[in-house]
């Protein structure tokens, strides 16, 4: 399904839209790709059968004028997420021909790893093709950690403003206190940010939210799940999102040797702003 074959005629596409609103939604999901309300493409991903029924094949296009924007990429992430979130599916794999190196390089992107050649896979308009295998598979943590919906921003400024309480507030003036909360009831502020959750089945329990261009703006993790990796694991999510490997961070006193241990180092001394008491920081990938 990765590739389509063109000249693609008007009752082709119907033909697919009838295709798509006929499946079960346990076995077929798909999406349209829209930007600014105007339809640019198609993805979707489809349960296989048998022994396979744990498995998905990927397929995906988009309109020329669209490539190279990272549009594609983005669509594959979110669909993939919400997959493993939603379903007992374990991978999700897609075959590219082997020649089309920008579809592979949005599977790389997004996570996809290559697991080989595929010779002679395809006749395309009378030509034998080659084509490439990705996979992606569901990673078996014990506290998974994934992209936040909206609604599930509340529970995430509920934690942090929990755990703010528990350990950097006894060190913060009751203006500094104040002016934590009032960044938390911003709602054009909280709605700009990009949220990433850790959970314990349902529960969640860690939260790290960015701004851009690429600044930590929250960073929590629930007292009872302290030194079990999550931290680490939602910093690793975070950076899967970024081509540029380099990020800043305001950290609070507490939070400046948790920092350190993820590679950052401090940039300026200690500074207060408005209560608020933080150590400039940067994180950047030595390569």
């Amino acid at each position: 399904m990765t590739v389509l074959i063109r000249p693609w005629r008007t009752s082709d596409a119907l033909d697919y839209i009838h295709f798509i609103l006929g499946s079960d939604p346990h076995d077929t999901f798909a999406y349209a790709i829209d930007i600014d309300g105007v339809a640019v493409g198609s993805i979707g991903a489809f349960r296989q059968a048998n022994i396979h029924a744990r498995t998905a094949e990927l397929g995906y296009y988009l309109a020329e004028e669209c490539w190279g924007r990272g549009v594609m990429t983005e669509a594959v992430k979110q669909l993939c997420e919400k997959i493993f979130h939603e379903t007992d599916i374990l991978r999700i794999f897609a075959e590219p021909f082997a020649y089309n190196i920008g579809s592979r390089k949005v599977l790389e992107n997004a996570g996809f790893q290559f697991e080989g050649i595929l010779k002679n896979n395809a006749v395309k308009n009378g030509q034998v093709f080659d084509m490439a295998l990705y996979a992606l598979t569901r990673q078996e943590k014990k506290y998974p950690v994934r992209r936040l919906y909206p609604e599930e921003i509340q529970a995430a400024l509920d934690l942090t403003w929990e755990v703010f309480l528990q350990f950097e507030a006894p060190v913060y003036s009751d203006e500094g206190i104040a002016e934590f909360r009032k960044s938390l009831d911003d709602k054009e502020r909280t709605h700009s940010l990009q949220f990433y959750g850790a959970f314990d089945k349902d529960k969640l329990i860690g939260t790290l939210c960015m701004r851009a261009p690429q600044h930590i703006g929250g960073f929590f993790v629930n007292a009872d799940y302290h030194r079990k990796g999550i931290g680490r694991d939602l910093f690793e999510r975070m950076r899967r999102d970024y081509d540029k490997q380099e990020f800043t961070v305001n950290s609070s006193p507490y939070a400046v040797e948790i920092y350190k241990k993820l590679g950052f180092e401090p940039t300026d001394v200690e500074q207060t702003v408005n209560g608020l008491r933080f150590t400039p920081m940067v994180f950047r990938l030595h390569e």
